[in-house]
C-alpha cells in the first residue's frame, strides 16, 4: 500500500503502530532520521481519537525541553495530519523492564530526575500528562529518556471534570474516585514509574480491573527496603510519599519531588534557569525554565553498565 509522506520525508521503514498513528522511521532533508507519526485512516471519524492525535500535535510543538520529545514539525487535523519526532533508537523504557528486572541504581535516580526534569517543565507550561508510564518514555541511543506521547495532555485550567484517562496500574486513586486529573495524580503515575525503574515491580497489581481498582484504593506498597535493601530509608519515604493515597499528602510539585529525590540518592542534575513563567502546582513559588546537566560527567560506558547489573534471571 502507498503511504503518502509528508514533503520533504523519505520512508525507511515501520518502527509499530499505536493507538492513534502508525510510526515510520523516515530520512528528513533537514532533520536526518525523523519518527514520522501519521494519523491512521481508519479512525479519521472516530473523534476521540482524532482528537487524541491533535492534541499530541499541539501540545508536543509547544513544548521545548531536554527530557520531552522533539517535535520538529506537524499537522494536528485531517487530511494529511502528522507528526514529526526526534528518533529515539532505544525504544521505550517499557520494553527495557520487559528485559531485565531492575537497573543499577545510580542510572534509575539519573533516569528518575532526568523524566521528573521534564514533567516539572510541562506542568510549569500549565500542560498536565495524565499518562506518565514507562511505555511513554523513549531512550535516546546515549540512553537519556525523552517523555513523549502528549495525546492525553491537558491544559490545567481545562481538566474535563468527567473524563477518565490514563493507564490503570498508573493512575492515581482518587481519578477512580471521579476526581479530575490535577499537578499530584501525574506525581503518583511518576511515583509508581520510580517504583518500577527502582524495584522492577509495580506497587499495586490484580488479576482484574476491579482488583487493580482495589489495591490503589486500599492496599499499601510493599516497602521498597523490603525488596531491594540496598535502597536507603531516605529514598524509600520518597517512593511512599508519591503515592500516598491522599493527594494532599504527595509533594506538592514535581519539582519538590526531584529535589527530595535527589537529596535521598545524592545523585542530582543541575538546573540553569531561562525566564519560563510561574510554576504551576499546589506551592505558589515561581521558578524558571530547566535546562538541566549532570553535576556528575557521562559515564561513557552507560549502556554496558545498564545490562551489566541486576539482570533478571
Amino acid at each position: 500500500m502507498d503511504i503518502d509522506l509528508p514533503q520533504g520525508y523519505t520512508m525507511i521503514r515501520l518502527l509499530g503502530s499505536g493507538q492513534t498513528s502508525h510510526v515510520y522511521l523516515t530520512q528528513h532533508e533537514q532533520y536526518g532520521e525523523v519518527a514520522l507519526k501519521l494519523l491512521r485512516p481508519e479512525i479519521k471519524d472516530v473523534y476521540e481519537l482524532t482528537r487524541m492525535f491533535t492534541n499530541e500535535v499541539y501540545l508536543t510543538r509547544r513544548l521545548h525541553h531536554p527530557f520531552i520529545i522533539a517535535a520538529y514539525d506537524g499537522k494536528p487535523t485531517e487530511p494529511g495530519a502528522y507528526l514529526s519526532l526526534e528518533y529515539c533508537s532505544r525504544g521505550t523504557l517499557d520494553q527495557f523492564l520487559l528485559k531485565q528486572r531492575f537497573f543499577d541504581l545510580e542510572i534509575s535516580y539519573k533516569l528518575i530526575l532526568q523524566i521528573a526534569a521534564g514533567l516539572s517543565f510541562s506542568h510549569k507550561r500549565a500542560i498536565l500528562h495524565r499518562d506518565v508510564k514507562p511505555a511513554n518514555i523513549l531512550l535516546k541511543a546515549n540512553g537519556e529518556p525523552r517523555l513523549a506521547d502528549f495525546g492525553t495532555g491537558v491544559y490545567i485550567d481545562k481538566v474535563p471534570s468527567n473524563e477518565r484517562v490514563g493507564t490503570a496500574f498508573y493512575m492515581a486513586p482518587e481519578l477512580f474516585q471521579g476526581a479530575p486529573a490535577s499537578v499530584q495524580s501525574d506525581i503518583y503515575s511518576l511515583g509508581i514509574l520510580a517504583y518500577e525503574l527502582l524495584l522492577g515491580e509495580r506497587p499495586f497489581m490484580g488479576k482484574t480491573h476491579e482488583e487493580l481498582i482495589f489495591a490503589h484504593l486500599n492496599k499499601m506498597p510493599t516497602n521498597p527496603q523490603h525488596i531491594r535493601p540496598e535502597i536507603s530509608s531516605r529514598v524509600s519515604g520518597v517512593l511512599m510519599k508519591s503515592l500516598s493515597r491522599n493527594p494532599d499528602k504527595r509533594f506538592q510539585s514535581v519539582e519538590d519531588f526531584t529535589s527530595a529525590l535527589s537529596h535521598a540518592s545524592k545523585v542530582s542534575i543541575k538546573l540553569s534557569f531561562e525566564d519560563e513563567g510561574p510554576s504551576v502546582g499546589r506551592s505558589s513559588r515561581q521558578q524558571n525554565s530547566d535546562t538541566p546537566t549532570l553535576t556528575k560527567p557521562e559515564q561513557p560506558n552507560f549502556w554496558q553498565r545498564l545490562f551489566g547489573r541486576n539482570k533478571k534471571s
